[in-house]
């Protein structure tokens, strides 16, 4: 009997222990910028340093001028969009038109040879490449978002996607990222795709490849617009 009454208060009361904090002095650890570093970390991250410092600075490619994104299009927005679009092609053939986002170019590229340290200095994002089918509808929506913009990157396949416009074709596939495929940067209307072909490939390694592939680089520097 007395070990069922202690079993009975104690589902009753052992739960309500109230825990009181109670203050306690501490000391604050100084850290100074002249520290030395610990030698064994140095030696861990080192190897990695220098390796990742190699893979930066190879040369992948030669740039005859500067270039730097602008609007309403500019060499390096064409540059870009091309290189997207010729790696989503291989992907996905019907692929009718690449468009991009301005913002998502975030460096210039000087003239003279072109390292991986470059292509990642002006796309340092992980965004992937997306192919969308979209209705014909949705075309008008394209172009004056795009107009409100004041422009976009876009590849030279602006023919294509007008040639769609003025068919009988319902669709077209539109190349983008995966950022703007998910309604990013207020492009909303493309979550409305009928179908979505995620490609897995990065758009900073579509332009790698594109740059090793293209020797030496053609920039077009005429205007792109819907």
């Amino acid at each position: 009997m007395p070990c069922k009454i202690f079993l009975i208060l104690l589902v009753l009361y052992g739960c309500k222990t109230r825990i009181t904090p109670v203050a306690q002095a501490t000391s604050n650890i100084q850290l100074s910028i002249n520290d030395k570093s610990d030698k064994q970390i140095e030696d861990i991250i080192s190897p990695y340093s220098l390796g990742m410092a190699a893979a930066m600075n190879e040369v992948i490619g030669y740039s005859p001028s500067f270039v730097e994104k602008k609007k309403p299009s500019s060499a390096l927005g064409n540059f870009i969009a091309d290189a997207v679009m010729e790696s989503a092609i291989k992907e996905y053939p019907l692929s009718t038109i690449c468009i991009l986002n301005y913002g998502g170019i975030r460096s210039t590229l000087d003239s003279g040879e072109i390292t991986v340290g470059d292509i990642f200095q002006i796309m340092p994002f992980e965004n992937e490449i997306v192919i969308l089918k979209l209705n014909t509808i949705y075309i008008d929506s394209l172009q004056n978002f795009i107009r409100i913009k004041g422009g976009e990157p876009m590849s030279d396949n602006i023919n294509s996607l007008k040639k769609v416009a003025t068919s009988d074709q319902d669709y077209f596939y539109l190349v983008t990222s995966d950022y703007m495929a998910n309604g990013g940067d207020n492009y909303s209307f493309l979550t409305r795709a009928t179908e979505r072909v995620d490609t897995g490939v990065k758009i900073r390694d579509a332009i790698l490849a594109y740059v090793k592939i293209h020797q030496p680089i053609t920039f077009d520097t005429k205007i792109r617009e819907l």
